[in-house]
């Protein structure tokens, strides 16, 4: 005679356990899934501030000599470093107050240009960005280029690269560290003194 196997106590147990874990397992991997896709999208609007920071905002104050608002790209401990580390300036206030006591030369411009009489005009230009976002810390690496224009003619006057440590300040992305290196045209070294006439 057949009889109905039954499937009470353990077995009941067991099944009622898998039961459990497989929906624990889904609801995990759902959690993980909605994490995952948030910290992907924070990612993306990270790096597209940090690149209206970087190719907007800062060659824009720049090209502008808007000092208040280039000084106001970088953190309140920023630092920004020149010429090789002969020019190091920390903080808003006191980037501001150098660029601000600085004299540009003027170069005379053809009334025929569509620029001020006596002015000369910057165009910066940042290129090949390479970003490492971590959290609240990001670096970067840039190409930057400076066009010059004099009577109505454009020249390369130069060029070279940055290099950044970016941190998140007050929800906003700010320089920390800004080293900007003078690659081309290549660094000269003095003339000599021309030697004493022979007695």
């Amino acid at each position: 005679m057949y009889t109905k196997p039954c499937f009470g106590g353990p077995v009941k147990f067991a099944l009622l356990v898998l039961g459990v874990a497989a929906v624990a397992g889904s609801a995990f991997g759902q959690a993980k899934s909605a994490e995952s896709a948030a910290a992907r999208m924070q990612k993306i609007e990270d790096r597209q501030a940090i690149e209206q920071l970087l190719m907007g905002d800062y060659p824009r104050a720049l090209d502008s000599a808007d000092w208040k608002a280039y000084a106001a790209l970088f953190s309140k401990d920023g630092t920004l470093i020149m010429g090789g580390g002969a020019t190091k300036k920390t903080g808003p206030a006191a980037i501001e107050e150098y660029f601000t006591n600085l004299k540009f030369p003027a170069a005379p411009v053809s009334a025929a240009c569509p620029a001020k009489p006596g002015a000369h005009r910057f165009m910066h230009v940042v290129t090949n960005l390479t970003l490492q976002i971590d959290g609240d810390t990001a670096t970067d690496q840039a190409y930057w280029e400076t066009i010059g224009t004099t009577d109505c003619k454009s020249v390369v006057e130069g060029a070279g690269h940055y290099e950044d440590v970016l941190h998140r300040e007050n929800g906003h992305w700010r320089f920390f560290h800004r080293e900007i290196f003078d690659d081309i045209p290549p660094r000269t070294t003095a003339a000599a003194a021309p030697a004493a006439p022979k007695q």
